[in-house]
C-alpha cells in the first residue's frame, strides 16, 4: 500500500499500487513529463511531527503520547486502534540498520510489562476511566517508519506471528509525502489448511488482559478464518471480496479476532465473518440509512452483534449475492466521499 499526503495547508491521502520514487510530472501546457526528485527526510522529527498531526489519516489511528518513556525505554509515538482496542507503539528513523525485530520486540515486552503506564496515558489524553481489561492486548503492534531498509529486515518481518509493520518514507519536491508499506508474504496465503499457525490448530488464546508474552499477541489473518470454513464458504467469501475490491483501488482487508473488515479511508464499509458452513455479513450502516427494498437484512441494532453497522445477513450460497452487493454499496458510497 502506498500513501501520498500533500504537505500543504490541508493534507490529502491518495493511495495507489506502486511508489514513485523518480516520479514523472506531467506539463499539461506542452503535453510532456519531467522527473520530480524524492529524497529521504534529513531530520527524524520533521517526519514524527508530519505524522503525529496525521495520525488518524495516515494509518488509521488516535494520537496518545509522544515521547513516551516506559522501562527502560523511551517510545517516539503511542497510538490507540480504536477498531481493536488495542495499542500501537511508532517508531520513527531516517535510516534503519538495527533489527527491527528485535527492537519490535523489546518495544513489545515492555508494553506488556506496563499496562497500567498505557492505559493510564490513554485515561490522561482522552480524559477516560479505563482499566487495564479494557483493552485487547493480543492486537498490540509495532510500527516502523523510516527512509528505507535492508532486505535482511524486510525478509525478517515475513512471518505472520509477528506484530510488526514497517513503512518506508519519503519526501518530493512538489510537497507530497510517499509512505509505502513492506507487505508480508506469508499474509496472501490463499490455502488456510497450509498455514500452520491457524486457530484450530494454535494454542489457547489467552485472555486479552492476561497476555503477558510476545508469544500470546498473534497477529489475525484471513488464512485463520478461511481454515474454520468449508472449500463452499471460502469461495463465496472470496467471491464477494473480490467483486467489492474492484469498485475502488483504495480498498483495505483488515483481519480483526472475530472478524474480516473492508475498508476505504479507514472506515469499515462492510464486515465478513466465513464461518463453518455460513457467511456473516454486516454492512456498516446507521437504522434507516440502508434501503433494502426486499427487506432480506436483519436490524441488529438493539442486540449484541460483532461487525459495525446495524444490518446483518447470513448467506450459505451465492443466490443472493448480486442484491447483497448492491446493498453494501449503500455503504461505500457513503464512507467513499
Amino acid at each position: 500500500m502506498v500513501i501520498l499526503l500533500k504537505a500543504s495547508m490541508g493534507f490529502f491521502v491518495y493511495k495507489c499500487s506502486v511508489i514513485f520514487y523518480n516520479l514523472p510530472k506531467i506539463n499539461k501546457s506542452q503535453n510532456s513529463l519531467s522527473k520530480v526528485s524524492v529524497s529521504s527526510f534529513n531530520i527524524e522529527r520533521e517526519l514524527q511531527n508530519l505524522i503525529e498531526n496525521n495520525l488518524e489519516l495516515v494509518l488509521g489511528v488516535q494520537f496518545i503520547v509522544s515521547e513516551f518513556t516506559v522501562g527502560h525505554y523511551r517510545l517516539d509515538t503511542v497510538a490507540y486502534d480504536s477498531e481493536v482496542r488495542a495499542f500501537v507503539i511508532i517508531e520513527y528513523k531516517r535510516t534503519s540498520k538495527d533489527s527491527v525485530v528485535d527492537q519490535g520486540t523489546a518495544y513489545l515486552n515492555t508494553l506488556l510489562q506496563h499496562k497500567a503506564d498505557f492505559t493510564l496515558a490513554y485515561n490522561e489524553k482522552l480524559g477516560a476511566r479505563a482499566r487495564v481489561a479494557d483493552f485487547d492486548w493480543t492486537q498490540t503492534r509495532v510500527v516502523f517508519i523510516a527512509g528505507s531498509y535492508t532486505n535482511y529486515q524486510k525478509d525478517a518481518i515475513d512471518n505472520p506471528n509477528l506484530p510488526i509493520e514497517l513503512y518506508e518514507a519519503r519526501k518530493t519536491e512538489n510537497g507530497y509525502l510517499t509512505l509505502l508499506q513492506i507487505i508480508n508474504n506469508s499474509e496472501n496465503s490463499r490455502f488456510a489448511n497450509n498455514v500452520n499457525t491457524s486457530l484450530s490448530q494454535s494454542k489457547t488464546i489467552p485472555k486479552a488482559a492476561d497476555v503477558d508474552q510476545v508469544s500470546d499477541l498473534k497477529p489475525y489473518t484471513e488464512a485463520m478464518f478461511m481454515d474454520r470454513a468449508a472449500a463452499n464458504i471460502c469461495d463465496l467469501y472470496d467471491e464477494l471480496k473480490a467483486a467489492i475490491l474492484l469498485w475502488d483501488s483504495e480498498f483495505e482487508v483488515k483481519p480483526t479476532k472475530v472478524y474480516i473488515g473492508l475498508r476505504i479511508k479507514h472506515h469499515n464499509v462492510v464486515d465478513l465473518l466465513p464461518q463453518k458452513n455460513q457467511l456473516k455479513i454486516w454492512i456498516n450502516l446507521s437504522k434507516g440509512e440502508l434501503n433494502d427494498p426486499n427487506d432480506l437484512l436483519r436490524d441488529v441494532s438493539s442486540i449484541g452483534h460483532w461487525g459495525n453497522g446495524d444490518y446483518e445477513v447470513i448467506i450459505k450460497d451465492d443466490t443472493q449475492i448480486e442484491y447483497i452487493l448492491s446493498l453494501i454499496k449503500q455503504a461505500w458510497e457513503k464512507y467513499r466521499q
